[in-house]
């Protein structure tokens, strides 16, 4: 493991973040061994998440949400860009100039919205709520699509069953 992920990984400190963080990496493991195979796949995934952390680290500042971050930008594929530029062609990547307007949007809503419940704060009171806001929307966020991606892979599981039951010849016993 590298400096980098360590350092953040050691920020990880309940276990629930752990295992959120886990099941996205084993997630993108998944979609990273389909391109690259299963025997490049975990240092191909580890080999990104240490580069795009080492250049936040570099160049961003300390990372304040590690496991928004990991789950985030860390992470996850970036289809046809090598990290906001396409690899093609030299342009601005559409899709993460979308998620960074996204972002950006959802970041000047939490801030309204604390704004106008907490008009007498000083300005580093507002901020640490608007920091707590946004990290408690991200978790529950990568909380609601884990949920969605775990519904999945029991329909799917379940559709393998089916199949298999199928092909043996016999019914699957309804539950």
């Amino acid at each position: 493991m590298s400096r980098p992920v360590r350092l953040v990984w050691a920020r990880l400190e309940r276990p629930a973040a752990r295992r959120l963080v886990e099941a996205a990496a084993r997630s993108e493991l998944v979609t990273v061994s389909g391109f690259v195979g299963r025997t490049d796949g975990p240092q191909v995934l580890a080999d990104r998440l240490a580069r795009r952390l080492a250049d936040q680290l570099r160049l961003g500042g300390p990372i304040k949400d590690p496991v928004g971050r990991l789950i985030g930008k860390g992470l996850p594929q970036r289809q046809e860009c090598g990290d906001r530029t396409l690899l093609n062609s030299g342009r601005d990547c559409p899709q993460c100039e979308e998620r960074q307007a996204s972002s950006r949007a959802q970041r000047h809503s939490v801030a309204a919205a604390v704004e106008t419940a907490m008009p007498c704060a000083s300005e580093t009171d507002r901020c640490r709520a608007v920091d707590r806001q946004l990290h408690e929307a991200v978790t529950a966020q990568a909380w609601a699509r884990e949920h969605r991606w775990e519904q999945q892979r029991a329909r799917q599981a379940e559709a393998a069953k089916r199949r298999a039951a199928t092909t043996a010849g016999r019914t699957p016993c309804p539950r």
